[in-house]
Order: structure tokens, then C-alpha cells, then sequence
């Protein structure tokens, strides 16, 4: 699973289309889940091994209700519904599921 959402890098005119969850970290005691997103240029750069474009920070999902039992379908739904860094709409609300 990934988002299809094109995101312009760092004002250089350049998106990265293709973003992915490639960490995942798990604090049981806390009850956190911490996830990391790559963008790639595409689903072929991707699958073909390229390096990745950017990292976005990582995703805190406090609300989940049971973290030990997430599934990665969960772990999108989630970033989904995050506000962006600056408050205003998640960066991931119009993305599409590739």
C-alpha cells in the first residue's frame, strides 16, 4: 500500500508522487506508534530500487487503540487524518490508495 500525492520538494519545483511507510516503531509501554513516510518519484522508481526523494517526520498516532495489533491498512488510514505541521489540512486527505 502507498499514497499517490504529489508534493513538491523543498520550493525546487520537483514532487515526489509516490509516498510509502518504510519505518514503523512501536512503544508498547506508551501505547505510541511512530511511522515514517518516503517519497519516490513514481511507483517505478520505487519498485525499481531508486533512492528516495524526501523523508517526511515522523507520523505520532497516539489514538490508535490497540498498537500491537495494527495493520499497515490502519497505519495509512491514520497519516491520512493528520493535520499538517502547520495545522492546517492533512497533507494526505485528497491521496489516492495505490
Amino acid at each position: 500500500m502507498a499514497f499517490h500525492q504529489p508534493i513538491e520538494l523543498d520550493n525546487t519545483g520537483v514532487a515526489a508522487s509516490y509516498w510509502c511507510i518504510t519505518h514503523v516503531q512501536l512503544d508498547r509501554t506508551a501505547g505510541v506508534v511512530e511511522a515514517v513516510m518516503h517519497g519516490f518519484r513514481d511507483a517505478e522508481a520505487r519498485e525499481g530500487g531508486k533512492a528516495r526523494l524526501q523523508r517526511l517526520a515522523a507520523f505520532a498516532l497516539e489514538a490508535m487503540d490497540d498498537p500491537t495489533t495494527l495493520a499497515l491498512e490502519d497505519l495509512y488510514r491514520a497519516i491520512r487524518a493528520i493535520p499538517a505541521a502547520d495545522g492546517s489540512a492533512p497533507i494526505f486527505a485528497d491521496a489516492t490508495d495505490i
